[in-house]
């Protein structure tokens, strides 16, 4: 019995690509964190899908326009974009539960490692083959994302 509940885990990974898009769903985790944690917008950005990237890039106009009309005020980025659920300098993070179509981050704040918070990356095959973070889920039951605070964020 265990060996058929094995066989057919292989053969359910095999058959989605899942094999190869572990190694791959594990090393943009990796990647991912290493930019938060270093406060990297560029480096999170280049591992986020084309339309996704669009998004942001919408938002950046918005924001600069707000900058030239608004002098003085606070513009839609003002704090930077939004890469975590909670705007706290991120003092460590790990990927850990990790499937072929998300990565689930474990995000430790600086000067209280105790108190963990948890996002998860949403991933596609991008055009070349490779995963991308097709969005960012702030929460579990994935009603809030990256996106929509990239939406509400340019109104």
């Amino acid at each position: 019995m265990i060996i058929f509940r094995y066989s057919a885990i292989f053969l359910l990974l095999a058959g989605c690509g899942g094999i190869n898009a572990l190694p791959a769903a594990q090393k943009i985790g990796r990647d991912y964190c290493a930019a938060v944690v270093a406060k990297d917008e560029a480096a999170a950005l280049a591992l986020m899908s084309p339309n996704l990237q669009m998004r942001v890039a919408k938002l950046r106009a918005i924001d600069a326009a707000f900058r030239a009309a608004h002098p003085g005020e606070k513009p839609p980025l003002g704090d930077g974009l939004r890469l975590t659920a909670f705007p706290d300098a991120v003092q460590a993070c790990k990927a850990d539960a990790v499937i072929p179509t998300s990565t689930t981050l474990t995000y430790a704040p600086t000067g209280d490692p105790k108190a963990v918070w948890h996002d998860r990356l949403l991933l596609v095959q991008g055009r070349d083959g490779r995963l991308v973070i097709d969005d960012i889920a702030y929460a579990p039951d994935e009603k809030q994302l990256f996106s929509g605070w990239l939406e509400s964020a340019g109104q």
